[in-house]
């Protein structure tokens, strides 16, 4: 057989091969895309995946792919298809695209510092979109608010720490002084309570004065008994029987 004859048919079917696979991998993507536009974004992702394993190097599946995890919200694993699109074209545009990609994906994991750096790589690719300068903004503005609202938690954090160091201290202090009181009021007490300590007697009555006054008020007692007792003396008992 001639050798020049058998390239020619070898070349053929690697020809007809790589067409069959080229058909096949658009073929994937297309249906994939209808599924996208369907919203039915786990069934689109399955033919993304069918046509990354036909063809593995092609910007296009992961990037579709990456959309399609996006949309049901399963970020790092549609953080991971855009990282490999960024790598997999020459294209600003379409590294542009994957790049603002990113920045959403970070923005929608709240972390804003990440995502502002992804717009201004994507600005840098494409420096007239004005979606991506749009975006950066917002994404430096929630990243200044996020970082303000950290310090401001931060201090009070802080500061409630003080506030309780204060409260610790003072009541220890009062306590202190609670304690200081106390034994200065029993000292008070067992001074007020020493039996050997005479008492001030103030406005005493002299004791002879005493008697005499208590002598002049047995007197006048008595003799008001004594009248009491002569008038009931003399005194007529009441009949109750008629004089008729």
């Amino acid at each position: 057989m001639d050798f020049r004859f058998l390239l020619l048919v070898l070349s053929l079917v690697f020809s007809s091969q790589f067409l069959i696979a080229q058909k096949s991998y658009n073929a994937l993507v297309y249906e994939g895309n209808k599924k996208f536009d369907a919203k039915e974004y786990d069934a689109s992702s399955s033919k993304y995946v069918e046509a990354i394993a036909v063809k593995n190097g092609n910007y296009t599946a992961h990037y579709n792919l990456g959309n399609a995890l996006y949309k049901s919200k399963k970020y790092e694993e549609a953080a991971a298809e855009y990282q490999k699109s960024v790598t997999l074209t020459k294209s600003k545009y379409e590294k542009a695209a994957a790049l603002y990609n990113l920045g959403n994906v970070s923005m929608q994991s709240n972390n804003p510092e990440k995502a502002a750096d992804y717009y201004k790589q994507s600005l840098k690719q494409d420096p007239y979109n004005e979606t991506v300068r749009k975006n950066y903004e917002i994404a430096m503005l929630k990243d200044k608010e996020k970082k303000e609202k950290q310090k401001q938690d931060q201090n009070k954090g802080k500061g409630e720490g003080k506030d309780q160091k204060n409260k610790d201290q003072s009541g220890k202090g009062d306590q202190n002084k609670n304690q200081q009181n106390g034994q200065g009021d029993q000292k008070k007490g067992e001074s007020q309570g020493k039996p050997n300590e005479p008492k001030k007697q103030e406005n005493k009555i002299p004791e002879e004065a005493e008697k005499m006054i208590l002598r002049d008020i047995e007197n006048r007692e008595r003799e008001t008994a004594r009248r009491i007792l002569n008038k009931k003396a003399n005194s007529m008992p009441q009949s109750n029987e008629k004089d008729w």
